[in-house]
């Protein structure tokens, strides 16, 4: 995305063909409606009349995204003294206006200790400014000009580099202190979602709330968000299906109840008005059929969260959770579908690479995706240990409890494995794709050697556990390197 003149951004709009404005728009990286420009239109002009200087109309960023988070402002200017933040509204309320500058707030506080947030409401031709201690106030045009003129522009290539995603995507264990202090927003989607299922928590003695989302849309997050929104006024328990990690034992120590599934059995549910089962997809079939029935004799809420595809073991798979859940009567279902989390270029590579003949997701090489090739495990076992002094986070697969399996080989017992990492997320995340990975005839990603765990859904836990950069290390496998250069357009496609 480049910097524009708001000028010249509306005079482009008024004067050019359709065609045209759309590859000049195109040109700029800006992505615009027309009914916005025409209150952007309204807002030059009102900066105009107070000051008929060009150069403060210079360099503004049009609906600029955060990346991997989807959060969007409509002007934004950057100086090394403060940052400029405008939004338009064609008509808003005080309340809604005050929200999203907070919410703006937040964001660009990051960047720069000194944020000027303002917002400006077309309809009743009103300039709104956040201010210091967060009120909101009605101001005049003359005090954003003078803003506008006393800033000292930051030349940057692109607000990208300027924003750290992993500041915003908090999570209960990995960013335990921001989620304690309430330093993170929920998405508009999660709002909505939660503040119905509050609303079910508070009004109903006795029900079924199913929470579902896929890697990225903050399942989590939302989930114990409710928790801690309903916590002060009910007793609320949350079972993980799974080893508890260090953020539970943190929220534990803050006054939170978190159990591992594994001793539910002596739980007294009666002391609950609130049972929330994360992780349900891990949940065992006579653990299930045992929960459900003595959440409706206690008549106590239940919200399952669950994500259907995070799947370990072959028998979790068969299970099939949802239909279990759907079984148990009448359910109040959500579904989170936008990706919050989810950096573009790692999810596009996934894809590509979990089959070989997919060929229909874009992937642009933007350098958080990285590989390297192997031929000996004592090698790959110092490259571990090399790249986890470096910042990496190595994953492992999970080791059976039956025997020893070949991936134990070269991984290091003092990584995370892949039971240990459920619902947790870190900037840089490497594994190892070792010589049994392989592709099947329809081109999809299967393991060769006979493992406790499903070796590649285990796979993809640990690849979706990253925020920022990939790195695979791969292990004598030819058939996945060739897969990785020809994503990378290295060399020419090879099929297999």
């Amino acid at each position: 995305m480049k910097s524009i003149n708001t000028i010249s951004l509306v005079q482009a709009y008024d004067s050019l063909q359709a065609s045209e404005y759309e590859a000049y728009k195109k040109h700029y990286g800006i992505d615009i409606k027309n009914n916005e420009v025409d209150d952007l239109k309204q807002l030059v002009i009102k900066i105009y009349e107070v000051l008929q200087y060009v150069n403060i109309f210079n360099d503004f960023y049009v609906g600029y995204k955060i990346q991997h988070i989807s959060k969007e402002f409509d002007l934004l200017r950057f100086g090394d003294n403060y940052i400029l933040n405008i939004e338009l509204k064609k008509s808003s309320t005080e309340e809604k206006v005050k929200k999203q500058l907070l919410r703006n707030k937040y964001y660009l506080s990051h960047i720069n200790n000194v944020v000027h947030n303002f917002s400006y409401v077309v309809e009743t031709n009103t300039l709104y400014k956040l201010g210091m201690t967060n009120e909101l106030e009605v101001v005049e045009f003359n005090l954003l000009t003078q803003l506008l003129t006393n800033q000292n522009l930051l030349k940057i290539d692109t607000p990208d580099s300027l924003f750290n995603p992993s500041d915003y995507l908090v999570s209960p264990f990995n960013s335990t202190d921001k989620f304690i202090n309430n330093q993170y927003f929920l998405t508009n989607q999660q709002e909505n979602i939660k503040s119905t299922v509050v609303a079910i928590i508070n009004n109903t003695r006795s029900a079924f709330v199913s929470i579902t989302g896929g890697p990225g849309t903050g399942k989590t997050l939302l989930t114990y968000d409710i928790v801690k929104w309903v916590k002060p006024t009910k007793r609320t328990l949350i079972v993980h299906c799974g080893n508890l990690n260090e953020g539970h034992d943190r929220l534990n120590t803050s006054g939170w109840q978190v159990i591992p599934i594994k001793v539910l059995q002596y739980q007294n549910l009666n002391n609950f008005d609130l049972i929330v089962v994360d992780e349900t997809q891990r949940i065992r079939s006579n653990q299930f059929d045992k929960l459900v029935a003595d959440v409706q004799a206690k008549n106590t809420i239940c919200i399952f969260s669950y994500d259907k595809q995070q799947t370990l073991s072959f028998q979790e798979s068969r299970f099939d959770i949802e239909a279990k859940i759907n079984s148990v009567g009448a359910v109040s279902q959500f579904k989170l579908s936008d990706k919050i989390r989810t950096n573009k270029e790692i999810a596009g590579f996934i894809k590509l690479l979990f089959n070989n003949q997919r060929n229909d997701v874009p992937f642009v090489n933007c350098g958080n995706v990285d590989f390297d090739y192997f031929t000996d495990h004592g090698s790959v076992k110092n490259y571990i240990q090399l790249i986890g002094n470096d910042g990496w986070e190595v994953l492992n697969l999970t080791p059976s409890l039956h025997g020893t399996e070949h991936h134990e080989s070269y991984s290091d017992s003092l990584n995370k494995c892949s039971h240990a990492v459920i619902g947790q997320e870190f900037d840089n995340v490497a594994v190892v794709i070792d010589e049994y990975f392989s592709y099947n005839s329809n081109g999809s990603l299967i393991y060769r050697s006979n493992t406790y765990y499903d070796s590649v859904k285990m796979l993809f836990q640990n690849i979706t556990r990253t925020r920022k950069r990939l790195k695979l290390i791969i292990i004598g496998n030819k058939q996945v390197l060739n897969r990785c250069l020809t994503v990378f357009n290295a060399i020419p496609s090879k099929g297999n």
